[in-house]
């Protein structure tokens, strides 16, 4: 059964990248502002100038990096039991992370909460196209060096999928990993885990002390991690897309490097964050298409290295939800399934990655199944090409009741739960709704009626604690109802 799909590179040009990236790693070389980091990578044979924290890493390092590299990542449901994996064309979506505003149901946007944390989390848990969470919000409520391992504790209490999270302390991955140990044991931290991290390379050509230390982490706790490399077309990177691509190839190379030589095996998603630098109004947009063909080639490489991917493509640059966001993001959504993207992320964002809102957050859930069902084809066997049935019918005879028709419409179409199929009578009498006012109330219904699996109460008191313990070392005494 062929499966739709694109390609925006061909296979000389992929090669070109590849080339092109491995030249620059070699001969500019990448900075790297983690003393650690930096004697490893000479330890292995890297020529490092410690003065100028820049490492020139030989081919031969990165050929036995991407051989070190799992091709598939298993990211575990809270209870250790359901899991998704990313690898091959599998496209799973993901919930926009660390917007620092939010749009409550009054369009009003504001600084976030922790209950509005909580209350993405909720959301997220009951929709049926959404497969990964995220610390999606940065609280206002907490201290801000605590806030990632808060972020963190407030989701794992209010949904049972999947996390996608970040840290933005030096203690933050082994902080994590104690919050991990209280749900799944800290036997399954790397077995079972629930969780990846965010690591953002510095375009150009530069990984921070933080996200190194992140990086390494991770990696020796078998803690999944996507390397997240943000090339701004005209800005921080070339203008030209090719170059831009090139550019963010090598920095991810680099952090490869150093993860699979801190811990060979550790898990890794070539993941992206690519963006226009718009020479006009000096804004750093998410939702122009050349992004889309730049996750689009991500993908591509991924493939090529034979390691999974993920990139921000369910982004908008909207101020409001109307037809820009809903647009900018079904345009994400299809080339996520079509250049098989594992990891579509930005499900809920607006504002160029500053904000979330739940109404986009639903709206585009439908438009995920609708781009996962796209993904999907055509299925072409005995039963689905339905000769006998169009015989049976014949010329001028009607479908509807018959038993093929109620065997198979379900299972071969996408059942939107808020674009509005009904006639417009239909319409009219059930209140002449737009697609706002419909996902405001479906969100409402679902914060009203549904509630996550809690967490087992001796688990829940563990997590309690840890928090707790890791809120003292900051001197912080009182931490937010959630």
């Amino acid at each position: 059964m062929a499966k739709p799909r694109i390609e925006v590179l061909d296979k000389e040009e992929v090669l070109e990248i590849h080339e092109r990236s491995l030249n620059i790693i070699s001969r500019v070389g990448v900075k790297i502002e983690h003393e650690e980091a930096l004697k490893l990578l000479y330890s292995i044979g890297a020529n490092v100038d410690f003065s100028k924290r820049i490492a020139k890493i030989p081919e031969y390092i990165v050929r036995e990096a991407l051989k070190r590299t799992p091709s598939c990542v298993r990211l575990y449901h809270r209870d250790g039991k359901q899991y998704i994996e990313l690898y091959g064309w599998n496209t799973y979506f993901v919930v926009g992370s660390a917007a620092y505003y939010y749009m409550d149901l009054r369009n009003e946007v504001r600084r976030p909460l922790s209950k509005d944390l909580a209350d993405v989390a909720k959301v997220t848990d009951y929709l049926p196209n959404t497969h990964l969470m995220s610390t999606a919000l940065v609280p206002a409520d907490i201290s801000e060096v605590l806030a990632d391992r808060w972020r963190m504790y407030v989701v794992m209490k209010n949904c049972s999928k999947p996390i996608d999270t970040g840290a933005f302390t030096m203690e933050g991955v082994p902080d994590a990993a104690k919050l991990m140990a209280a749900v799944v044991g800290e036997e399954n931290i790397s077995k079972k885990p629930f969780m990846i991290f965010a690591v953002c390379s510095s375009p150009p050509l530069k990984w921070s002390a933080l996200t190194t230390q992140n990086l390494m982490d991770c990696a020796r706790y078998g803690i999944p991690a996507h390397i997240i490399p943000m090339p701004q077309t005209g800005g921080t990177a070339p203008a030209t897309l090719a170059g831009a691509i090139v550019q963010a190839n090598t920095e991810f190379l680099a952090g490869l490097v150093i993860a699979q030589f801190t811990k060979p095996g550790a898990p890794i998603v070539y993941s992206g964050s690519p963006t226009v630098f718009d020479q006009r109004f000096a804004t750093s947009c998410t939702g122009y298409i050349e992004v889309s063909l730049i996750s689009a080639a991500t993908s591509q490489l991924a493939k090529f290295y034979g390691i999974p991917s993920g990139c921000y493509t369910m982004v908008s640059d909207a101020k409001i939800v109307d037809t820009q966001s809903s647009l900018e993001t079904a345009f994400g959504a299809m080339i996520s399934v079509l250049a098989g993207i594992n990891m579509a992320i930005g499900s809920g964002m607006l504002l160029e990655e500053n904000c979330i809102s739940l109404i986009k957050l639903a709206i585009d859930d439908d438009i995920a199944g609708s781009a996962l069902r796209f993904a999907k084809g055509i299925h072409v066997d005995i039963e689905t090409v339905a000769e006998r049935v169009i015989e049976e019918i014949g010329p001028g005879g009607l479908f509807l009741k018959h038993r093929h028709t109620r065997d198979w419409w379900r299972k071969e179409h996408f059942i939107p739960r808020l674009f509005d199929k009904r006639t417009t009578d239909m319409w009219r009498k059930g209140g002449s709704k737009d697609l706002n006012t419909a996902a405001r109330e479906y969100i409402e219904k679902i914060l009203k009626e549904h509630t996550p699996e809690p967490l087992p109460p001796d688990i829940e008191k563990t997590l309690s604690e840890v928090i707790k313990g890791i809120a003292k070392k900051y001197g912080i005494e009182k931490l937010p109802e959630v």
